[in-house]
């Protein structure tokens, strides 16, 4: 196989992994906030009076939430909004759509480079056979 041919596909297989680190990052982020809606959606979490509230690093503190009141909210760049649960929930659930747009839009990428290495490959090995 030729170098540059070989380089080609190395250069292709590079951002193949490349969108599959994307598409797993975007992926963890829609089950956040698929968990997000569904706790600010459940009835139980909001009677239950004492829960465990994360403060980083694996560490847990107990506290009361309450989400009758507002919630603090990042919109971006350092800044936060407050904002009623429900408008938070349909925040989360136009974000939840956005990422799954993205999510598509990198598998139809995906399904080019690997269409494009399939040719490339192809190109190759029927050069190679003549």
């Amino acid at each position: 196989m030729a170098r540059n041919v070989e380089a080609q596909l190395n250069y292709i297989e590079s951002l193949i992994s490349s969108v599959d680190s994307q598409i797993d990052t975007l992926n963890k982020a829609l089950i956040e906030v698929q968990n997000t809606i569904e706790l600010l959606s459940n009835a139980d979490v909001v009677g239950s009076q004492e829960k465990l509230i994360s403060i980083g690093s694996g560490l847990f503190a107990k506290g009361t939430v309450s989400l009758d009141e507002d919630l603090i909210v990042p919109i971006g760049s350092g800044v936060y909004v407050a904002e009623s649960k429900e408008k938070s929930v349909d925040r989360l659930k136009k974000n939840l759509e956005d990422i799954k747009a993205s999510i598509q839009k990198l598998l139809d990428q995906r399904r080019t480079l690997v269409d494009q290495y399939n040719t490339v490959y192809a190109t190759e090995a029927t050069r190679n056979v003549k």
